[in-house]
């Protein structure tokens, strides 16, 4: 009797220790969508993009921190980063502008071939740390892609 119950119990022991070594970020961000849904150009050269976060939980988020990386046409355009509390309540969304810095040539090129069509496929990789509770943190990885439009001021 006691050797048929040594592999179930070696069985949940394996058990509960994988499941306490599971990567909590992706139950945390399930649910919530990071997208770019505007890209403009200033007269001066600057980049602002206009972005938001849909979150379709029955719990509200704060995003402490947002880096996002934005690409235009496959091109690294630059990155996206606020550090401004961002609250976003249950089952809404939040939308933020804010200016994108780097960028090479190459992403000017694709930035102006976009100007001149309207719009260009995107895909932006968004690394958020978002406030659990108290002084709880968590850093969560946000995909989206898509079409945004691109104009110039």
């Amino acid at each position: 009797m006691k050797k048929a119950l040594l592999p179930f119990c070696l069985l949940a022991l394996l058990a509960a220790l994988v499941s306490g070594c599971t990567n909590t970020s992706k139950l945390v961000s399930r649910g919530l969508k990071a997208e770019v849904t505007s890209i403009v150009r200033a007269p001066d050269g600057s980049v602002t993009a206009s972005w938001r976060v849909t979150n379709d939980n029955i719990v509200a988020y704060i995003f402490n921190r947002v880096r996002a990386k934005i690409y235009l046409n496959g091109t690294y355009l630059g990155l996206l980063t606020n550090d401004t509390p961002l609250a976003i309540p249950a089952n809404t969304m939040s939308v933020r502008s804010g200016p994108v810095t780097g960028g090479d040539p190459a992403a000017r090129r694709a930035l102006d071939a976009a100007v001149t069509q309207g719009s260009a496929s995107y895909r932006v990789d968004s690394q958020v740390t978002i406030c659990i509770y108290d002084d709880t943190f968590e850093e969560s990885k946000l995909t989206a892609a898509g079409t945004v439009t691109v104009k110039a001021e």
